[in-house]
């Protein structure tokens, strides 16, 4: 009987390195959260927004990690590859403004270079909407990183159903010539998402639980199972 050799696992760290507030990166990795945690993924969460700690809210189990802090003293970030040594998967929720020091932290470690060594994949997630900030902050983000990390475009129809100026830009050709995987967040209606905010629910909680009406639960199960059918199309980007 022939001995196969395993193959090591890859793990993952997934960041969101956007700057701009309000583009739905915290909803975003809860929705994450909740994919990888039904598929029984060892994960670890951490959220590095000190002023609201939005993700630590419905993740209770997510680490808080100031980085309000001096650019000598982004160490403290080391965290997150440590914790990947007991853990397949490291999701981390950055703050507004806080890209800058997830960044530096980054290139300061040379963590790009890493990767193979450490065996992990360092996961960019970035949230489109049809805002001119928010594509210009990845499109300087695609100059810094191009292929040295993998890409998840997440097309958050919150606001709008469709991003026509995200489509025609130089943007989103970029991303395709790298493989970025993209997938849709409908809109969520709005009273279902006070109600989950209010409960500190992420959309999985929310179709069990009794703080929110049953037509609140009905509607968390629609959207939950129209998650599950987009992050399955980035299998190979967040699981490991």
């Amino acid at each position: 009987m022939t001995n196969q050799i395993k193959q090591p696992i890859t793990k993952k760290l997934i960041v969101f390195p956007q700057d701009k507030g309000g583009i739905g990166k915290s909803f975003t990795a809860t929705l994450v959260y909740d994919y990888l945690t039904e598929r029984a993924v060892k994960l670890k969460t951490f959220d590095l927004d000190h002023a609201n700690s939005t993700f630590q809210r419905f993740v209770p189990e997510a680490e808080f990690i100031d980085t309000d802090v001096d650019a000598n003293k982004l160490a403290v970030l080391d965290r997150l590859i440590e914790a990947l040594e007991t853990v397949d998967v490291v999701l981390v929720d950055n703050r507004a403004s806080g890209g800058t020091k997830v960044l530096r932290y980054i290139e300061d470690t040379r963590l790009t270079q890493l990767q193979k060594e450490l065996q992990l994949e360092l996961i960019f997630i970035v949230v489109v909407l049809d805002d001119k900030d928010a594509i210009s902050q990845i499109a300087d983000l695609l100059d810094a990183y191009s292929d040295r990390v993998r890409w998840l475009v997440v097309r958050n129809y919150r606001d709008t159903s469709i991003l026509t100026m995200y489509d025609e830009s130089q943007t989103r050709k970029k991303l395709q010539a790298l493989g970025a995987i993209e997938i849709e967040v409908p809109c969520l209606t709005e009273v279902t998402r006070n109600k989950l905010q209010f409960s500190n629910l992420t959309v999985n909680k929310g179709r069990t639980s009794s703080k929110v009406h049953l037509l609140d639960r009905s509607r968390c199960q629609r959207f939950h199972e129209e998650m599950i059918q987009q992050f399955d199309q980035a299998q190979g980007v967040i699981l490991p």
